[in-house]
Formats: C-alpha cells, sequence, structure tokens
C-alpha cells in the first residue's frame, strides 16, 4: 500500500474543499479591505495554498517510490493520542464563546503539547500563555479582526 500517495491524495482534496467551500462560506469577508493581508480569508487561503501544493509534490513524488517499502513506524499510543486531540479540539472549538480565545487557548495548549511529547512544564507554561495573548494581540489590535474575550474581557481592556 502506497500511504504516500494516499496522503498527498487526501491533502489535496482537503484543500481544494477549503478553497472552493469552506472558505467562501464560512468566512464573512468586507467587499474592501485596504490592505488584502488584513481580510480575515487571507490567510486561510494561503495555508489552504501550502496544503495543496505539499499534497501534489507528496503525488508526484510517491509515483517515484518502489513498490515494496518497509511498514512505516508508528506510535503504540497513535490512535490513543489522536482520539485524545480530536476530543480536545472539540472542547476547545465549544468553550470559545464563554471562556474566551486566550482562556480557551491556553488550557488547550497545556493539554495539547504533552499529547504531542513535550516534558518539560516550563516550555508549556510558557508557550501557553504567550502564544494566544500575541495572537490575540495581533489579531484584535493590528489586523482589527474580533476575537471573543468571553470571561477573560475584564484583563484585557486595557491593553
Amino acid at each position: 500500500m502506497r500511504i504516500n500517495f494516499w496522503s498527498g491524495i487526501l491533502m489535496v482534496i482537503v484543500s481544494l474543499t477549503l478553497i472552493t467551500i469552506l472558505i467562501p462560506i464560512g468566512i464573512d469577508a468586507p467587499r474592501k479591505v485596504r490592505f488584502a493581508a488584513l481580510a480575515p480569508s487571507y490567510y486561510p487561503y494561503i495555508v489552504s495554498t501550502i496544503l495543496f501544493l505539499l499534497g501534489s509534490v507528496i503525488i508526484i513524488r510517491s509515483r517515484r517510490e518502489k513498490a515494496a517499502q518497509p511498514e512505516p513506524n508508528v506510535h503504540p499510543q497513535a490512535i490513543k493520542r489522536l482520539s485524545k486531540f480530536i476530543f480536545l479540539l472539540a472542547v476547545f472549538a465549544s468553550s470559545l464563546e464563554w471562556a474566551g480565545f486566550i482562556l480557551s487557548s491556553s488550557v488547550a495548549l497545556m493539554v495539547a503539547l504533552p499529547l504531542a511529547g513535550e516534558k518539560r512544564p516550563l516550555i508549556i507554561i510558557a508557550n501557553a500563555l504567550i502564544i494566544p495573548i500575541l495572537l490575540y494581540l495581533f489579531f484584535y489590535k493590528i489586523a482589527g479582526i474580533p476575537i471573543p474575550l468571553g470571561v477573560t474581557a475584564f484583563l484585557v481592556q486595557g491593553l
């Protein structure tokens, strides 16, 4: 079985679905935006295009592979970790409205980083606090894109 070929096909299908259906329907974009990079759909289109290009390259490279390849090593806890991560994403998405972006993202990162194998508490805590705050400052203060604050609204009013 050529896992790389089918992975590339899946990446291309997902990217085309994002570009043609999900982004145009799911992201409200104003008609006139001063700078294209500040449009809400700009970065999702970039990520989707990169996903399409990567999928295409994987498909092309997999055609050159020899038919008999050894089975890839799979982590013994792969299914368990993936299930936990999908559950975490569902909880994160449902908590955004009431808990806000900063709190939800911080908690999600504190859970996701150990799932990904990070063991250093300082790295986990620093990333869980710094990344959501920097993202909030960029998108809300610089790009002017509203971010749900939820119960943390009183903490960031002065920023």
